[in-house]
This record gives C-alpha cells, structure tokens and sequence, in this order.
C-alpha cells in the first residue's frame, strides 16, 4: 500500500466503508430494517415500503463493495516516488480534475442536488474540458473543436439548471439545443479518451473506466429488465443506474493520478502527415460522414428520451398489450432490442465500427441498422394492425417544439435515422479504402506522403 502516496490513509477509509456496508446488511437481514444499508450505499433515504429482503441486500452489498472500491481508487493518489515536473497547465488540469471528484464526493452528504449544485458541478467539469487542451492537442487533430463543445455542453447543463429554477422553459430548452442535446459533451470525451490513450501518461485502466463510464448506462438496462423478470428485486432493480457515476469519479481521479506518475512519461507528439490535397479532402469526407452516421442516431433518441421514453415502438401501446401475445419473454427481449436503439445503443456500434475500420465491424454495424430498421417496420405494421386507436399517434407527424410534448415520437423517425446511418456509414467506409489503396497507408505509419511517380 506504499507504492502510492495516500494508500495507507485511503485504505483505512475504504476499509471501513466496506465494514460498515457489511455491518449494515447483516442488521438489516436479522432486524428487518432496511434504512441504514440502502443509505449508506445510494446515498439517499429509503422508501417506507422496501422491506429487508435477501435481494435487495444482495444488491446494496454488491454497490456497496463497487463504491469501496471506488474510494480506493480515487482517494489513493499518484504513485509514490520523486514527483515530475509538470507545468502550469497540467497542474491546473489537476486541480480542477481533483475538483471535480471533490464535488461528487459530496453526493454522500447532498443526494439530491439544488440547482446551485448542478450548476457548480457544470461549471468545474467545463473548466475541466478547456485545461485538457494542451494534452488534446499533442495527440488529436481537432482538439479546438474538442474543447469548445466540451466547454459549450457542460455550460449548456448550467444555464438549462438556472432556466428550469427560474421556470422559463423556453431558456431551459435553448440551453439544451445549444448542447446538442449532449452531443457536444459526448464528443468530447470521445476525442478525450482517443488522446488519452495516444498519450504516454495514462494508463490503459484509466481509460477504460471512462469507457465503461459511457458504455455501462446501456449495458444495465438489459440487466435492470432481467432484475424485474426475476422477481423480487423491484424495490432495487432502478437503482444500479447510477452506478457508471461512479465510473465518471474513478476516470476522472486516476486522470489527476496519472499526470503526476513519477514513472510516465507523455509519447513523442505524432508528425504531421504530408498528405495530398485529393486525398485529405477525402478523409474530411470519411469523418464527417462518419459523425454524421452516429449523430443522425442520436437525433430521435434525444427527443423520445427528453419526453419520457426510451422505447419507440411499444410505447404507443399499451404496456400489457406485447406480453398478453408473445409471453413475457419474448416481450422482454424485445423491449431490451427496442430500448437499447431507444437511448442511442446503436451510435454506440456505429461509433466502434469507425474506430476499428475493419470490415468485420463494418458490416456488423450495418447489419445491425439494417435490422432495426427490418424490426422497427415490421413491428410497425403488426401494431398498426392491432392495436386500434394507437394508429393515429404512431403515424402523427409533430410539428412545433420537439422537447413540448410527452408523447413517444413517431417509430418512422427512428427507422429512418437507421437507413440513413446505414447510407452515410456505407459512405464512410467506401471513403477510407481509396486512401489505403494508393499506397498512402503505408506510409502513413513514418509520417510520410506517398512518393510521387
């Protein structure tokens, strides 16, 4: 526990978080008295009606122990050892990336924000995206648009905060279209985690609790839906979603770690390639192509998950009416299908397709927005040919505000952000061969142009 600075402080801590936790739901499963364990693991009081049952213990034991872990890895500080030299600008960095985990911590004491707190929290995690600058662009070409949509999604969080408390809802939706519903923010990270892991400072662990940060929300819907199937786990099968919260602390406290490693050591900034003009313009086309492909995904999601849903077929409907025809099965595997496109799980495969560039993942990733679209339209018609009153709202075409109504948006939005995904990722990839093919891959690993004839 030496080999890091605060190890053996950090581990006193963790470790009697971790006795408490299993104090608490050994009093919990003898005394029938809940309250202790689901505070001190959520963070928030209980219900009156969550009894003490097994399940519920089981669950709070497990976040529990995934929240002791995560104090060990956020409160243990860089390793221990001669302390490197950084310069401002880094050492700014860590201190608004220690910030920011200092803020979360006060989830504990403070388990449901004010405004004043959201609005806090925005503003260091702005701050935040615009000191990762320097380290953006030693290893990333577009670090300038990097950090303004960081810094633009993040302010867009505080100014919707401060509209929503002075109830002006037409601000609050401004905020949030200037946000790009939290695109701005994805990308951010996005480009965050490409330079990251480019750079020689960071470990590979810390980059992948920010992976798993951004990929777990989808991962936990099919296991919240199986929690609810299995029964008796309702009262906690909700509350496992803050979970990649925690993830958000972690990623951001081993980043402040990694900058002061007295061992790393940042790699050699990539040359610049001296590509030709033909076929730079072709690459811009391949990215920009690509983006649009997963942010065409994102558009109906945003705006069924701004009214209330994350499905876009079934919703329509009424909630009994799949399972009374299928079984509840089938209705839960095709909810889970249906929800993960609901939230945006398919830019998710569209997004690692890209990244990978391989035609394996290519056509999985089309095979997967061709499929949704196949489903969506067949679920569509049956639907429509069954469940009566509910045509005119599955077909409705809204016009106004997108973000007003708290009806599901139509499925057709989302069928055709699949087929023109699947066009503009079609695009993407037939782009990016004709670059390799001329030789110019290979030598753009040294950096240089393709030799002339």
């Amino acid at each position: 526990m030496r080999r890091y600075r605060l190890g053996i402080p950090t581990l006193l801590i963790a470790g009697a978080y971790a006795i408490a936790v299993a104090v608490t739901a050994v009093l919990a499963l003898s005394g029938g008295d809940i309250g202790f364990l689901w505070r001190l693991t959520l963070f928030y009081e209980a219900d009156d009606d969550v009894s003490a049952t097994w399940q519920n213990v089981l669950v709070l034991v497990l976040t529990g122990a995934f929240s002791a872990w995560a104090l060990w890895q956020s409160l243990r500080g860089p390793v221990a050892g001669a302390r490197p030299e950084i310069d401002r600008g880094v050492r700014w960095l860590r201190v608004a990336l220690y910030a920011a985990v200092g803020w979360w911590l006060l989830y504990a004491v403070l388990p449901v924000w004010p405004w004043w707190a959201v609005v806090i929290d925005s503003l260091v995690l702005a701050a935040v995206a615009a000191l990762f600058h320097p380290v953006l662009q030693r290893t990333v070409r577009l670090a300038d648009l990097a950090r303004a949509a960081g810094v633009l999604g993040h302010l867009s969080v505080a100014a919707g905060e401060v509209f929503d408390t002075l109830d002006w809802r037409d601000g609050e939706w401004s905020a949030a279209i200037a946000g790009f519903g939290g695109l701005a923010r994805l990308f951010w990270v996005i480009m965050v985690f490409v330079s990251q892991r480019r750079d020689g400072r960071f470990q590979r662990a810390t980059v992948w609790y920010g992976i798993g940060y951004l990929l777990l929300p989808v991962l936990l819907l099919p296991v919240s839906l199986l929690l609810r199937l299995a029964g008796g786990f309702d009262d906690v099968a909700e509350e496992v979603a803050y979970v990649p919260d925690i993830l958000l602390m972690v990623w951001l406290a081993r980043s402040a770690h990694d900058l002061a490693d007295p061992h790393a050591r940042p790699a050699p900034s990539p040359p610049l390639l001296a590509v030709p003009p033909a076929f730079a313009v072709g690459s811009r086309l391949s990215a920009r192509a690509g983006f649009a492909a997963c942010a065409v995904l994102l558009v109906p999601a945003v705006v069924n998950l701004f009214r209330g849903h994350s499905r876009w077929i079934t919703a329509h409907v009424p909630a009994t009416w799949l399972a009374k025809r299928v079984g509840d099965v089938a209705a839960t595997l095709w909810w889970v299908f249906e929800s993960f496109a609901g939230i945006g799980g398919l830019a998710v495969v569209v997004l690692f397709a890209l990244c990978r560039g391989t035609r394996l993942t290519f056509l999985a990733a089309m095979g997967a927005l061709l499929l949704t679209a196949a489903a969506g339209t067949a679920g569509l018609v049956v639907f429509l040919d069954s469940s009566g009153p509910a045509i005119y709202r599955i077909i409705q075409s809204y016009s106004g505000d997108p973000f007003a109504s708290r009806l599901p948006i139509s499925p057709l939005w989302f069928i055709a952000a699949c087929a023109c995904s699947a066009v503009l990722l079609w695009w993407a990839h037939t782009v990016r061969p004709r670059l390799d093919g001329t030789g110019l891959g290979r030598n753009r690993k040294v950096g240089r142009a393709a030799p002339t004839p």
